[in-house]
Parts: structure tokens; sequence; C-alpha cells
């Protein structure tokens, strides 16, 4: 997730904006409760989506916020969700794909940013296994093997490692839950999962081939510069992924719950697509070329 799931803020009402900041907030403490007193310092704004998604399958009754100081805004209270099954589940697995995702970072080239992870190792370490979820903690770690070996064997295709990638999501999205809903969040964390590691892998196709690490576009285009048309094509695709969320967006439970229903739908047609505008830019080169 890191990085790609957000809302465009301007989009949202202030309601709706004033919910996804509470939610984040209830994740937060959630966090410093369940895995640990710095590990929410890892906390990203992507769980939101996570824990969006799953209050759906949580009572009514259990979804409620409160005005609370903390050290990030300790002058004035805010509202924060209170926590619920689906803040809780969300706290323990980010912390876990927080540690697998530093693992995998171990892995860059860069030493100024390997020396910081390194350095944070211990914290998100501690998080990771004070989440006691052993059966999700396999999950990712298994799937993020899997993805491993396709790298080292040097893949020239980004559908193999991104459906890894997307069926780890399914199963962390889905996790608990039983009867439609772990069929809708499966798919809907599938897709996102899809999305994620090809954009990601796009964006950092000029960092990745200067620098000799495993990038399949890199591979599949030779390292060459990206065309408009792969460019475009690589767009499409994407889209394609968004349409499959959106088919799973589609069947969620949303009843009267306007708001989560208007924030989850302006991250996925909105935010990931705007996330997404640097397919549309030329650089300067091919601009020179023109």
């Amino acid at each position: 997730m890191f990085g790609y799931v957000k809302p465009v803020k301007e989009e949202l009402l202030v309601k709706e904006y004033e919910f996804y900041r509470a939610t984040y907030c209830g994740i937060c403490r959630a966090m410093k409760k369940h895995t640990g007193a710095l590990s929410n310092a890892t906390l990203s704004y992507d769980s939101v989506l996570l824990a969006l998604v799953r209050m759906l399958y949580v009572p009514d009754s259990e979804i409620s916020a409160s005005k609370r100081r903390c050290i990030a805004h300790p002058t004035k209270r805010r509202p924060m969700l209170d926590e619920n099954a689906a803040i809780e589940y969300t706290a323990r697995a980010f912390a876990i794909l927080t540690y697998h995702k530093l693992l995998d970072d171990l892995a860059d080239r860069d030493v100024r940013a390997r020396f910081m992870k390194v350095s944070a190792r211990p914290i998100v370490a501690s998080g990771a296994k004070r989440a006691n979820m052993p059966d999700v903690a396999d999950v990712i770690s298994s799937h993020l093997a899997k993805i491993g070996e396709l790298e080292r064997q040097g893949m020239a295709s980004v559908d193999g490692p991104a459906d890894i990638f997307g069926k780890l999501l399914g199963a962390v999205f889905s996790h608990g839950l039983d009867g439609d809903g772990t069929i809708i969040l499966r798919e809907f964390g599938y897709r996102l999962g899809r999305f994620i590691y090809a954009a990601d892998a796009a964006e950092d196709y000029d960092r990745d081939r200067k620098s000799g690490k495993y990038n399949p576009y890199v591979l599949l285009y030779g390292g060459a510069d990206l065309t408009d048309e792969n460019k475009q094509s690589i767009r499409r695709a994407l889209i394609l992924e968004c349409k499959g969320m959106e088919a799973a967006v589609n069947l969620m439970p949303f009843g009267e719950r306007h708001t989560i229903e208007n924030i989850v739908k302006n991250i996925i047609y909105l935010g990931l697509v705007k996330r997404i505008d640097f397919l549309e830019k030329k650089t300067s080169e091919e601009r020179e070329k023109q």
C-alpha cells in the first residue's frame, strides 16, 4: 500500500475528511496499544482504506468517535475513532505489513536508505511480534518469498509478481471474515495489490534501470526510455485493475454508511488514478524531440 492509497482531499466533504482523519487517528491509537508505543511511528494513511472496508462488516453500534489529544496534536482535542474490530485488525495487520516491507527494502542498494531502515528494524520487528497474528504473518512472508523468487529469476513480466502481491493483499483484506465479505474483500484486495505492484514498478522505472535493481518493466522494455505508447499501455492496464476494484466496491454492503462509501470511492476513482499521473507526463528529453 505505502503511498498509493489516498483520497483526493479536495473532493471530500468536510465531514468525510474528518471521518477519514479520525479513522487514521483511531488506528494510530490502536497500534500504540497493541503493537507498541513506538510502532505507530511507522503508520501511514494507506492503512485507512483497509479499516474502512473492514468496518462495513462491523455493527453500527461499534463505530463511534471521541475527541482526544495526542502527542502529535497536544494543544487541541480532535475526533478519533474508538477501537472496534476493524480498527484493531488494521493496526495489527499494518504492523506486520510494515515489518515485511522493511525486510524487503533492506535489499536497497542506497547505503544511506539502508542505514535508516536498519536503525528502525528493532521497533518494527517488535511491533510485528506484538501484533500476534502468526497466520497473517505467514501469508505475507510466504507470498513475498514467492515474489522474491520471481525477481531472482528475472521474470520480464509484471503479471507474475503483481498477481502474487494481489493474492497477498486479498488475503489480508479478507482475513477472518466469512460469507460474501470474504469473497468481496479478497477480490478487492487482489485488484488493489496488482495495481500497487505494477504502479510502483512503473514509477521506479528510471531509478531501477540506473541502479540495476529488478524491475519487470525494465526487462520488458530493455531499459530504454519509455515511449508515450509504453506509458499508455501501462496506464491502461492499471485502469483495468481499478475497474476490477470498482466491481468489488459495487458489491460492498455500504447501506446507509454514505461517508465510508464516498471515501472509498474517492480513493478508487480519483486517488489511485491521480497517483499514476506520472504516466501522462512527458520527460524533458521527450519534449525536446518534438
